[in-house]
């Protein structure tokens, strides 16, 4: 499945080529080593882009929709999440002083290499899956989250914890006062 999103840079047509799939999560889960899997379960994702080339530089621009199962990061519980960006990328040929450690210089940061006949779009779409994930995910925006004493989903029970806790350890700074 994932050989599907190898393009041959020769065979690109003057006028682009348009290229359109739609995954789920057997495939996204490819993408990573065993230990490097995702904590969230892809549904689906649609992607549709055009590929140019222009004397060996290849241009990819885009745009991709998805659908995510999450764990909200308040509640616990599993959400779904839609997310989607439109994406642009620059490949040139690779160098042998590429493959070094080089100081890159600004204008270099929009640029990514490609080696031989070959791209491969799976890693350019992971990317932008992964990049588009939210640092806190929220199943909804006023999200009571969990207790901090007894656990219970704020959003679903209430319960009778006192709001009012302090760590023993801090007790002793209650009555601390600073004098001006």
């Amino acid at each position: 499945m994932a050989n599907s999103l190898k393009i041959n840079v020769f065979l690109i047509p003057e006028d682009g080529q348009r290229f359109t799939f739609s995954e789920g999560d057997a495939w996204f889960k490819s993408c990573f080593q065993a230990v490097e899997v995702p904590d969230f379960y892809l549904d689906k994702v649609d992607v549709d882009c055009l590929i140019t080339k222009s004397s060996g530089t290849i241009f990819i621009k885009g745009t991709f929709s998805a659908f995510i199962d999450i764990c909200c990061s308040r509640c616990l519980e599993d959400t779904k999440l839609t997310i989607g960006s439109d994406f642009a990328y620059t490949l040139v040929p690779a160098k042998a002083e590429t493959a070094g450690e080089l100081e890159l210089r600004p204008e270099e940061l929009e640029i990514s290499y490609y080696q031989g006949d070959f791209i491969d779009l799976t890693t350019i779409i992971c990317e932008q899956i992964i990049l588009q994930i939210p640092i806190k995910v929220l199943c909804r925006e006023e999200c009571k989250g969990l207790c901090q004493q007894c656990g219970a989903n704020l959003n679903t029970s209430a319960c009778d914890c006192t709001t009012e806790s302090l760590d023993s350890r801090l007790g002793v700074l209650k009555n601390f006062v600073i004098k001006k």
